[in-house]
């Protein structure tokens, strides 16, 4: 004989994940992952279409240098006792 299962309880749980699996997204990461997979896009086009070594060098070392700037603003402070 199947047991029925209380639709709230079961809802309630699906919930809790999701919001805990938002939560733990770290979504400044996300952001430096596809800025950088931009870069090289327009690195690579730079390169292959214009055959511009220089510029595509550019757009990497800038990109790299924004990525890095905001990650490391975006750091949470150590605590130091």
């Amino acid at each position: 004989m199947p047991i029925q299962l209380r639709s709230k309880a079961r809802a309630d749980t699906v919930r809790s994940r999701k919001h805990e699996t938002i939560e733990a997204i770290d979504w400044l990461g996300l952001w430096g992952v596809s800025l950088g997979f931009c870069a090289i896009v327009l690195a690579g086009i730079a390169d292959f279409v214009g055959h511009d070594n220089l510029g595509a060098a550019f757009i990497l070392v800038g990109t790299a240098g924004i990525i890095a700037l905001i990650l490391q603003k975006g750091a949470e402070p150590v605590d130091r006792e």
